[in-house]
């Protein structure tokens, strides 16, 4: 008796694992915001340098610093967060680059409207800031560059310089 006692309780606790698994599923599934059951993890996610950079347009930091003055660019900063925090340029919005997920549309929603957007990023090659601004291109933005050498060529370009 004892035996068919435990048979019984561990297909019960099976039977409502998989109805409680079933109505999870169903849920996220019905949800406009539902998780990924499975995220998009690239080969290149763990190899970025085997990229190949999009490419497009690009800006000197003489030519970015110009825009910025004149009001016709804004910033956009494409490495980690704590790298934000830790320095950026001046007027400049935190955008960290993902492969796994491109920029959320409120996010894009704030950079429509501020002229031309010069993505910038510390990497060799640029290469975060090349794959920001083609996932921005993608997702509608206009007028995307890339800022030539980065926050440094950004911060060793003459105050003065015109466009």
């Amino acid at each position: 008796m004892s035996a068919r006692v435990a048979i019984r309780t561990a297909v019960g606790a099976l039977l409502i694992t998989l109805c409680g698994s079933a109505l999870g599923l169903a849920v996220n599934a019905l949800r406009p915001a539902g998780i990924p059951l499975v995220a998009p993890f690239p080969y290149q996610q763990d190899c970025p340098d085997k990229v190949a950079v999009p490419a497009g347009p690009t800006v000197s930091g003489a030519q970015a610093r110009a825009l910025v003055r004149a009001g016709r660019a804004l910033l956009v900063d494409a490495r980690p967060a704590d790298a934000f925090a830790a320095e950026h340029a001046p007027g400049a919005v935190s955008l960290p680059f993902s492969f796994i997920a491109p920029p959320a549309a409120d996010r894009l929603a704030t950079l429509r409207g501020h002229g031309a957007l010069l993505v910038y990023d510390d990497s060799p090659g640029d290469k975060l800031a090349g794959l920001l601004a083609a996932q921005l291109r993608e997702s509608g933005l206009g007028d995307v560059k890339v800022l030539s050498g980065g926050l440094a060529a950004y911060r060793a370009a003459p105050r003065g310089a015109k466009p």
